[in-house]
């Protein structure tokens, strides 16, 4: 009972810093507290669940949070910087689902299956996350756009160039988010394949 207490307690945590890192543009301090607490959160699910997450997971969550909110400004300097991310976040991202699938008892095939859905489900969801934010409060989370400064009579004016408009960058997101998921399916497949190969015993000549 107080584990189903917790793990509702960090999926709200979840949702809302969730929630929270799309307001990152406008408070650089926020974003600092989002970064923070989502490392913290990781830990602690971690150390509270026996996750028993290994060094490279924690670095992988590390990169993905540092380029996704401590550089996030990148995103108004390079717009494809945005498409960069859409394409290794489900990529690295798989790395993590796929461990804790792994603890299951299921065949591998069904493991790498459950990964690249569950990886899907969750692009899927960030785009219907940033459409529903975007209707309520125009916070342009879809669409590329790319910042310029401009003279107006004399007076320096910022202003946001449409580089992909909102249907096209979802789109672009959803396919390069799958194709990674879809690589690192492969990626697997192709080493559990070289793995279940009979090494070659070569006999010493005397």
């Amino acid at each position: 009972m107080k584990k189903r207490v917790i793990l509702f307690f960090t999926i709200v945590v979840i949702i809302f810093l969730y929630i929270l890192y799309y307001f990152k543009d406008t408070d650089h301090f926020t974003g600092a507290v989002v970064y923070i607490l989502t490392l913290t959160l990781f830990y602690l699910a971690d150390k509270i669940f026996s996750l028993e997450f290994k060094k490279h997971h924690y670095f992988i969550l590390f990169f993905m949070a540092t380029a996704g909110i401590l550089l996030s400004p990148v995103y108004f300097i390079y717009p494809y910087y945005d498409k960069t991310l859409h394409f290794f976040f489900p990529f690295l991202g798989s790395f993590l689902i796929f461990y804790l699938i792994n603890k299951l008892d299921i065949d591998f095939k069904t493991k790498v299956f459950f990964t690249f859905t569950i990886i899907i489900t969750l692009i899927t969801f960030e785009e219907i996350v940033e459409f529903i934010l975007d209707t309520l409060f125009n916070l342009k989370l879809q669409g590329v756009f790319l910042g310029e400064r401009i003279l107006f009579e004399n007076v320096p004016i910022d202003r946001l160039i449409v580089v992909h408009d909102r249907i096209t960058d979802t789109m672009l997101n959803l396919i390069l988010g799958t194709i990674g998921a879809f690589l690192f399916s492969l990626m697997k497949f192709a080493t559990s394949m070289i793995n279940k190969k009979p090494k070659k015993i070569r006999r010493l000549k005397k």
